[in-house]
């Protein structure tokens, strides 16, 4: 295998390419990671990311079973507010926002105490144009971020809020508890809050859940302090590919979003509110920070959830990208 760094002035992502007689196959691919663990864990330790390309992994199917190469235990969607669909056993499609819309950088599932430590895609089709799915350096960011904002955020924390409607009651934004939680049954999303470490309580409108994350994390190879959030995309004030989904202007309107009304909100750990202007700052130093990269049919790529971000570009055509989680 064949490590180089794709930018030659950044640390994410690193390309991994079949060399030495190795087979451009996804088999090969297997053999090569079972045997190589602890390199592999070196690489993306180093790199926060690694794209494996060339080995021509062609469906979810056999995703499925490179992710769980590399991480055995994948974990399911649950508590995730972003719309997407399951496609087999811990394999969903990447998030399903209108393709006109960017999906702004996030370390996934960073709102709740699930979040995973390896987040892992794949490309089945590459769209015609852009799609790409767009990194930062969590280690670039905390170290760019004005002192002011990263000292109050890894100070205090941030709280999610959220208020999530009930399938069978009133239409409104964002998914279903139903959904979100994958359930049907009340005791069981209840369970699942729980696990997630979500407070909660019903609504006549369904169920308000609020949750305390850090903001930063420090990674437990590395040590190496992180930015770990997606706080601007859950504020009211901000507008986010979430603003796109049925009935949100309406909402946002109200200025309760996870409150009276269904919708989604953010605040410091302290419950104190966080300014429009600090988040607008937020998304200038991740934007200073992001890369992209056209993806390529075939393409794996290896997040490590803590020092990385990732999120979408817009895209025109059929793009397909597909994801594992663990």
């Amino acid at each position: 295998m064949k490590f180089t760094h794709l930018f030659p002035d950044r640390r994410l992502p690193l390309i991994a390419i079949p060399e030495n007689g190795t087979a451009p196959t996804p088999e090969a691919l297997m053999t090569w990671i079972d045997g190589s663990v602890s390199e592999l864990s070196a690489h993306i330790g180093e790199a926060g990311v690694v794209l494996f390309r060339g080995f021509a992994v062609a469906d979810t199917e056999t995703f499925h079973r490179v992710a769980r190469t590399i991480q055995p235990n994948l974990q399911e969607y649950v508590g995730g507010d972003s719309p997407r669909n399951k496609l087999e056993d811990k394999v969903y499609t990447s998030t399903e926002y209108p393709a006109h819309l960017e999906v702004l950088l996030h370390n996934e599932l960073s709102y709740t105490s699930g979040s995973p430590d390896r987040v892992f895609f794949c490309c089945l089709t590459a769209a015609d144009t852009g799609g790409e799915t767009h990194l930062a350096d969590g280690r670039e960011v905390y170290g760019r971020m004005p002192e002011p904002i990263r000292t109050a955020f890894q100070d205090k924390g941030v709280c999610y809020l959220q208020h999530l409607r009930d399938e069978n009651g009133e239409p409104g934004p964002g998914k279903s508890w139903q959904d979100t939680y994958e359930t049907e049954d009340r005791a069981e999303a209840e369970a699942r809050c729980m696990a997630t470490g979500a407070r909660f309580e019903w609504t006549p409108l369904g169920l308000r859940t609020s949750t305390l994350r850090p903001a930063v994390r420090r990674h437990k190879a590395t040590g190496a302090l992180c930015w770990h959030t997606q706080v601007d995309q859950w504020h009211r004030d901000m507008v986010s590919a979430k603003s796109a989904v049925p009935d949100a202007e309406q909402v946002a309107a109200t200025g309760t979003e996870g409150m009276e009304t269904v919708g989604n909100h953010a605040c410091y750990g302290d419950g104190t509110e966080i300014l429009a202007d600090d988040l607008y700052t937020i998304r200038d130093v991740l934007a200073d920070c992001e890369v992209a990269f056209p993806w390529q049919t075939g393409d794996v790529m290896m997040i490590d959830n803590v020092l990385a971000m990732h999120g979408r570009k817009p895209f025109t055509g059929q793009r397909r990208v597909v994801v594992a989680m663990g």
